[in-house]
């Protein structure tokens, strides 16, 4: 589980570096925006899977108090990209600190979705899914109306539809995966099936994002990155499922990776931007120098937090 949160925050870098763009526009369409972009689905569904246990000890307090002060201190730390005193604008800023700078939209999601599904805790599991399926669906909606500009007609309309946080937030986004992933580790799914079936899953499951995301590219929206693809209720499950079917027995500390995936998600932009700021590199290069760097900041980070709690 932990390798795989690793590489799923590898994957997040790969996104943001635009990975392989400058040698071909269809291979970084299906890796980099297509097969990279499950990182984030993952770590909801994770999430979701680890809040049972959570929500099964009463610990709901001390979780939201951490997420919030992990939001809190890692906003402050981006602050000298979100809060522009020269062109002050108090209602952006505060739309901005509400739903997240960059990619920190997720702890923003993270903390209100798993409010919202702690208070949905004793729903049957059918309801839970089903609601929050429709959801997940309307978000998908909502994007596709906004990529298709179906409101270009009433500018204002258009420009909402094209709004990211409209979609991609704790209730159409992050509420659906967390429930999967609560589902699962109620269910106990993940410890009840074959490794054949869970292989078949995995790989039909990667068919369908690879597929959605080719026919979206070429029928429907062209060289629009979309944010949300409806194959992640299959691929992210599918992933969770697998970390625990196939078991690793290693050396290595399962808290300490968990820790350096956090940080590599938490400090790449900064990395990225540090980097751009004093070259000028094309996309894959950029890729593999921010994962080193952004390695060796984690690190540090790591031992940082182990005298500043709540850093990571």
């Amino acid at each position: 589980m932990d390798i795989f949160k690793v590489i799923a925050a590898l994957f997040v870098i790969g996104t943001h570096c635009g990975f392989l763009f400058e040698y071909s526009e269809v291979a970084s369409q299906i890796v980099t925006n297509g097969i990279f972009r499950i990182a984030v689905p993952f770590f909801f569904c994770v999430n979701g899977f680890f809040l049972f246990t959570v929500f099964k000890n009463n610990r709901i307090q001390t979780w939201l108090k951490r997420v919030g002060i992990l939001y809190v201190i890692w906003m402050l730390i981006y602050t000298y990209f979100w809060v522009h005193l020269d062109d002050f604008n108090l209602l952006k800023m505060i739309s901005t600190f509400v739903f997240g700078f960059n990619h920190l939209w997720y702890l923003a999601a993270l903390f209100v979705g798993g409010l919202i599904l702690y208070l949905l805790r004793d729903t049957s599991n059918t309801l839970l899914i089903i609601t929050t399926s429709v959801l997940f669906l309307i978000g998908i909606a909502i994007q596709y109306v906004g990529e298709l500009h179906v409101f270009s007609h009433q500018p204002t309309v258009d420009k909402l539809m094209n709004y990211p946080p409209l979609h991609r937030n704790f209730l159409l986004f992050a509420l659906p995966l967390l429930s999967i992933g609560y589902v699962i580790k109620r269910t106990n799914i993940h410890n009840n099936l074959s490794k054949s079936f869970v292989i078949k899953l995995l790989v039909i499951s990667l068919i369908l994002l690879v597929a959605e995301n080719l026919v979206t590219y070429y029928f429907i929206t062209g060289e629009a990155i979309l944010n949300t693809y409806v194959s992640y209720v299959f691929l992210a499950p599918a992933l969770l499922i697998t970390a625990f079917t196939f078991k690793s027995i290693s050396n290595l500390n399962s808290k300490l990776l968990s820790s350096y995936s956090i940080a590599l998600y938490l400090i790449h932009p900064l990395i990225i931007f540090l980097i751009l700021r004093f070259f000028k590199l094309d996309s894959t290069p950029l890729t593999f120098i921010t994962i080193m760097l952004a390695g060796v900041a984690s690190y540090l980070l790591m031992l940082l937090n182990k005298k500043v709690k709540y850093i990571l």
